[in-house]
C-alpha cells in the first residue's frame, strides 16, 4: 500500500533526524529508544485510523491519499466520527480532497447532509470531483472552485476563498484545512470572520495542522476577537483544534 509505506518511511526519517540533531544528549541510546517507541505508537494510530476510514466507510476502491496534501488519517477519522455521530446537515470544508470523499461517504451512510468544499485550485477541484463521482457520491458533495480573492478584515488584506457560491444555509460543521500557509501569515484566519454569520448554533469547527505556531496564533486571535467559543486541542499527528459554541 504506497501511502502507508510512505507514512512508515516518513516516521522513520523523523525519528532519525531528531536523534542525530540531539546527538549530544547524555543518554543517546535512551533518547533514540523513546523516539522509536513514540514513532511506533504514532504509526499504529495512523494504521488504525486508515483502516477505520477504509473499512468502516467501505472505501475500498482506493483512497486518493498524498503525503504532502492529504490530511493525516487520525484527523480524517476524527471528523468522520463526528459526522457519523451528529449527522450535520450542512458541512463546509476549506480545501478539498480525501476529506471531501470521507465526509460525503459519511453523509451517504447518514442518509442526509451535504458537503460543500471550497477549492482554490481548479486542477485539484477537478480531481476531487472525479473521486467523488467514482464512488457515486455526487448527491452528497459539491466541490466548488473558489479562487482566492482579496478580503479586507479589520484593516488587513487576506487572500481567501471566494464564498459567493456557498449555499444560503446554516453550517453545522466547518472543516478548515486551507488555504496553504505559504500564501500568507495566518492564512486560515479569515474562516471565522467571513463565515461566522452562516454558522448554526450547533456548529463545530475542526482545524487541521493545529500544532503549528501559525494555527495556534489563529486560534488565539479567534478566541480574543469572537466571544462565545470554547476551544479543545486534540493531540493528533499534526494537531487538531476543535471549537464549539458555548451554551448558555
Amino acid at each position: 500500500m504506497p501511502a502507508i509505506s510512505l507514512l512508515i518511511l516518513l516516521l522513520i526519517i523523523i525519528a532519525l533526524v531528531i536523534y542525530f540533531r540531539r546527538g549530544k544528549n547524555a543518554n543517546p541510546q535512551q533518547d533514540l529508544k523513546e523516539y522509536i517507541d513514540k514513532s511506533n505508537t504514532e504509526l499504529f494510530n495512523q494504521f488504525e485510523s486508515y483502516h477505520f476510514i477504509r473499512d468502516r466507510l467501505n472505501l475500498k476502491q482506493g483512497l486518493p491519499y498524498t503525503r504532502d496534501w492529504s490530511a493525516s488519517p487520525d484527523f480524517l477519522k476524527r471528523i468522520a466520527e463526528h459526522c457519523l455521530q451528529y449527522q450535520p446537515e450542512t458541512i463546509v470544508e476549506c480545501s478539498s480532497g480525501l476529506s471531501s470523499l470521507v465526509l460525503a461517504r459519511c453523509c451517504q451512510i447518514n442518509k442526509q447532509g451535504k458537503v460543500f468544499s471550497l477549492e482554490n485550485g481548479e486542477e485539484f477541484a477537478r480531481a476531487s470531483r472525479s473521486h467523488i463521482s467514482r464512488y457515486q457520491l455526487d448527491k452528497y458533495a459539491q466541490i466548488i472552485h473558489a479562487p482566492l480573492i482579496n478580503h479586507n478584515i479589520n484593516g488587513r488584506d487576506f487572500q481567501w476563498y471566494d464564498i459567493s457560491q456557498l449555499p444560503d444555509a446554516s453550517i453545522n460543521m466547518l472543516v478548515i484545512d486551507g488555504p496553504p500557509g505559504f500564501i500568507q501569515a495566518h492564512s486560515r484566519y479569515p474562516a471565522l470572520p467571513l463565515l461566522q454569520q452562516k454558522l448554526a448554533d450547533d456548529c463545530v469547527i475542526f482545524m487541521d495542522d493545529a500544532a503549528r505556531d501559525d494555527e495556534k496564533e489563529i486560534v488565539d486571535k479567534w478566541l480574543t476577537e469572537y466571544t462565545g467559543w470554547q476551544h479543545e486541542y486534540v493531540s493528533l499527528m499534526r494537531g487538531c483544534s476543535v471549537l464549539r459554541k458555548l451554551t448558555s
